[in-house]
């Protein structure tokens, strides 16, 4: 199943062309690595496939009601929300049913309103997946749920981030340098998750053993030229 088709794509700023006529595909369940020197465009690429810029020529043409996360090397966080309420403030609706119940909880004189939540915690299966987010918050270890994300080292940022990204279940998850900020223990323990998800990634990194570990598929940008290759770094 096609998700994502790139055509004829091309990017510059003033006289610089970073790449032009660049065309691939992204299909369901692909785990995808871009790899280039640095320069040749790999972050523009990463830009407009998760919709955040455009190309200046050609189009990028997405399966109908896909959700896309971006794991972007700086997250733009809202300083003001804790842990907590960045996660339950994601698109995913199982989190959004798991925030009005937590959101419940806090006024429990209103029999009603807990009662409603707490009907459709049970009805969603929602109890499952609040499990999941805690696990997934305590292995990139963001334990402390009511710290404010303005008070994060910038580590704990990309960490936070990552779960928000992961969490979301999104269609396809688009990832830049996903390892940085992680310690090896939270490396094997991503590196596991992704081959146990049914997930489609497209993602830069200069973590080759990672690459190496997830990716079954290598694009290579050189000199404006894109090259496809089926198979892990290695080969």
């Amino acid at each position: 199943m096609n998700l994502v088709s790139v055509e004829n794509i091309g990017k510059s700023y003033g006289e610089l062309v970073l790449f032009e006529d660049l065309s691939f595909g992204i299909n369901k369940n692909q785990k995808i690595a871009l790899v280039a020197r640095n320069g040749e465009g790999k972050t523009s690429i990463l830009n407009i496939l998760a919709r955040k810029d455009v190309p200046n020529g050609g189009a990028v043409n997405y399966r109908k009601g896909i959700r896309i996360s971006f794991l972007e090397q700086e997250p733009d966080l809202n300083p003001h929300l804790t842990v907590e309420q960045t996660i339950l403030e994601s698109d995913n609706e199982i989190l959004k049913i798991i925030a009005a119940y937590e959101a419940a909880l806090e006024h429990p004189e209103n029999e009603e309103a807990y009662q409603k939540a707490f009907e459709s915690m049970e009805r969603n299966k929602a109890w499952d997946f609040e499990t999941q987010y805690q696990q997934i918050l305590s292995k990139l270890k963001l334990d402390n749920l009511k710290a404010k994300v303005g008070s994060l080292s910038g580590g704990q940022k990309k960490r936070l981030a990552m779960a928000n990204a992961l969490l979301n279940e999104p269609d396809l998850l688009i990832l830049d340098e996903p390892t940085n900020h992680l310690d090896l223990e939270m490396i094997e323990w991503l590196e596991d998750y992704f081959s146990r998800k049914k997930i489609t990634l497209f993602m830069v990194t200069h973590d080759r053993y990672f690459l190496e570990r997830v990716c079954n598929e290598i694009l290579e940008l050189d000199n404006g030229q894109l090259y496809s290759y089926k198979g892990n770094y290695a080969y």
